[in-house]
């Protein structure tokens, strides 16, 4: 979501305060690098394993619950590869460790085999295995991993995968077109040369004649002959990251999504599966012997299906998203969404807490989100180099494409149901007038001209008076048909809250505010950088972000009061508001937020140790419908922290909010109360900590 507006003429400066308590983290959005779930292993309808990057889990109830074993050696190691032959036992590499399970991980033995960049483990039985990785490694255990020995690989690429048809028979892939194979277990090594150079990560054998490598370029190859010759099969599958055999020999490749490979003649001939179910890349997939398919996938998902892979289910989903979510947009307080990249669309019905997901295919990036009424929206965003522009009728269950052409979409503005613009890269602006059924598009000319112009956000106070913001604001008063520049600033994001006029800027710390339509704006400075979005519930109260940091202001932005920290908060792309107490954030890496009190928190305001308790008044008082409540703690020889409390009541004595419930450390601190959902009348507030006690009246005028 955005908004924009600008133009220099004096800055004012404002003390940092930071605050905790007002907002809740729903999810934390958290970059995780790479795949979070990078293998699995089902040996039956029920019991299977899975390696995350941090830990090996194991589940006997089709995923339902996982019982977690954290085996691992410090903080900053990760989990390397995995190997179970049956549900009892496996080695699980992590660093140089081999971590080996005989009773279904109620005893793990360890072993340090000093090797490092371990990639790939393969096990014939409990005795034999090998295990290959960077610069050419390959070692090999007769006796279940307890001791290795080296073997030459003859080669110095990376090795990514290994596996054995038997004791003598195997073949490893790895970068740069490398194929291994050997016919007396990895003592002398043949070496095949893709001459595409791909990257190869699989390896399957169908019997110990035949063997199927994949990996990058969308090529594979197969050997009949125990490794003399290598046949090639082309696919338009960019994505082959894992191959799966089911009992009755057919073989499946799985990565893109959407879909996936089967071949019913050990990979004679392969065929593509549609399985629009299976909406996320697959990195893993495992095959049980009653053929039910598991596959984990981007985003934490593992994914299931019954019937040959002709519908999938989620099984388990280990975090909402980890895309990029870049607008969030409430129908009311209830109902809402947020849009992110990799056509990630969530939807919640209970105000935030918990939230459905969609998914409109990752070749799509949905920028923006608006809804005109509570049963129509509108998305905009991008599908490759195109722009797209999605619309629904139904309060967002279906999803209809209206618009795609050449200009990317990054801001959807409507004055009413049937009028509405969009704005993106290259200056192109779309128009409809009948509520989205078709667009006009024209591109920006300005004054003075400007040989490129790309918009972050689009607002229009009505048909003929529009601002777009981006390298530079622009406004124009013939509805569109020419544009002159009020700002030279970068826009992030724009509103207008009747004649008035916000905007944030990446330049200089920049929050912006005009009181004459947009022709001169007033300058402020705000602290922090990598703003990205305001939003204004009236002329006096809105909010913006810094960083991680959401700002909120009360006197149509002269100052800004930090309302979280960068450790209690998320990396936040786009904030909406429903009223001045319900909100929400949204930002990179699933990053959910929501207040239910405008952000009101407790702010510590000195670090310097008070000599005793102190309530002070309210201020202001009367007040409607905000007050700020300040006290002091001071410290003791037995202990630096104290659980304290504060409570408002009622005339009658009855507790009707509990603004701070939890354990402090020395220091003086302000909270603030909104009174909107309160009548008139006189209040009292109390100041608990150990035996002592303080209460004050306030008073609220409405």
């Amino acid at each position: 979501m955005k908004k924009t507006i600008i133009t220099l003429l004096f800055i004012l400066s404002q003390t940092a305060l930071f605050s905790q308590g007002g907002w809740e983290i729903i999810y934390s959005g958290e970059y995780i690098y790479g795949p979070y779930f990078k293998d699995i292993s089902f040996f039956n309808e029920q019991t299977g394993w899975v390696l995350t990057q941090t830990n090996v889990r194991k589940t006997t109830n089709a995923c339902q619950s996982w019982i977690t074993h954290n085996i691992s050696h410090n903080s900053y190691s990760s989990m390397n590869c995995f190997q179970f032959l049956n549900k009892d036992t496996g080695w699980v590499f992590e660093d140089k460790y081999i971590v080996f399970t005989s009773n279904s991980g109620t005893v793990w033995t360890t072993i340090d085999t000093t090797a490092s960049g371990v990639k790939g483990i393969c096990f014939k039985d409990r005795y034999n295995g090998w295990y290959c990785g960077y610069n050419g490694l390959i070692k090999k255990t007769t006796n279940g991993g307890y001791n290795w020995v080296s073997l030459n690989s003859g080669t110095t690429n990376n090795l990514n995968s290994i596996a054995f048809a038997d004791n003598e028979f195997g073949v490893c892939g790895g970068d740069w077109g490398t194929i291994l194979w050997t016919t007396n277990g990895g003592i002398n090594w043949n070496q095949f040369t893709d001459i595409y150079m791909g990257f190869f990560t699989n390896v399957k054998f169908f019997s110990n004649q035949t063997c199927i490598v994949t990996g990058t370029g969308g090529v594979i190859y197969r050997t009949t002959n125990r490794g003399t010759n290598w046949l090639q099969h082309f696919t338009n599958f960019s994505i082959l990251n894992t191959i799966e055999l089911n009992s009755e020999g057919s073989c499946y490749i799985f990565g893109t999504p959407f879909a996936f490979l089967k071949s019913t003649n050990y990979g004679n001939n392969w065929n593509q599966n549609t399985a629009n179910e299976l909406f996320s890349q697959v990195n893993s997939a495992s095959i049980t012997p009653a053929n039910t398919f598991w596959c984990t996938a981007d985003s934490g998902f593992i994914l299931r299906s019954t019937n040959d892979g002709s519908n999938w289910n989620v099984a388990y989903r280990e975090y909402l998203t980890k895309e990029n979510l870049k607008s969030v947009y409430f129908i009311d307080q209830s109902t809402g969404f947020a849009a992110g990249t990799h056509g990630i669309l969530l939807k919640t019905t209970n105000s935030g807490v918990n939230w459905g997901y969609q998914n409109f295919g990752a070749g799509k990036s949905l920028n923006t989100i608006k809804f005109v009424n509570s049963i129509t929206g509108f998305i905009g965003g991008s599908q490759g180099y195109l722009g797209v522009v999605l619309k629904t009728t139904d309060s967002g269950n279906n999803w209809q494409q209206v618009y795609l052409d050449s200009s990317q979409i990054y801001s959807i503005h409507f004055i009413n149901p049937n009028t509405g613009w969009c704005a993106g890269n290259f200056g192109a602006i779309i128009k409809t007038t009948n509520a989205g059924n078709s667009w006009v598009k024209t591109v920006i000319t300005t004054t003075p001209p400007m040989s490129y112009i790309y918009v972050n956000d689009i607002f229009y106070i009505n048909e003929n008076t529009g601002f777009i913001g981006g390298n530079g604001m622009f406004k124009t008063i013939n509805g569109g048909l020419n544009w002159y520049r009020v700002s030279i600033f970068t826009i992030m994001s724009l509103q207008f809250v009747g004649n008035t006029g916000f905007a944030l800027s990446s330049t200089s710390g920049n929050f912006m505010k005009s009181t004459n339509l947009g022709e001169n704006w007033i300058t402020y400075a705000v602290e922090g950088s990598n703003r990205k979005d305001l939003f204004f519930i009236n002329s006096e109260t809105g909010w913006l972000n810094t960083s991680n940091i959401i700002r909120k202001t009360t006197n149509g932005g002269l100052n800004w009061l930090a309302q979280n920290t960068n450790s209690n908060s998320i990396p936040a792309n786009s904030i909406f508001f429903i009223d001045e107490n319900h909100g929400w954030v949204v930002g990179d890496y699933g990053g959910i937020m929501r207040t239910t009190n405008g952000g009101i928190g407790i702010t510590s305001i000195s670090s310097e140790i008070p000599r005793s308790y102190t309530l002070f008044q309210n201020y202001p008082n009367p007040f409607n419908p905000v007050t700020r409540i300040r006290f002091s703690i001071p410290a003791f020889a037995e202990t630096t922290r104290r659980v304290v409390s504060l409570k408002i009541y009622d005339i009658l004595g009855k507790e009707i909010a509990v603004l701070v419930n939890e354990n402090l450390n020395p220091g003086t601190y302000e909270v603030g109360w909104n009174a909107s959902n309160f009548s008139s009348g006189i209040y009292f507030y109390s100041l608990f900590t150990d035996n002592n006690k303080q209460t004050r009246k306030m008073v609220v005028v409405k």
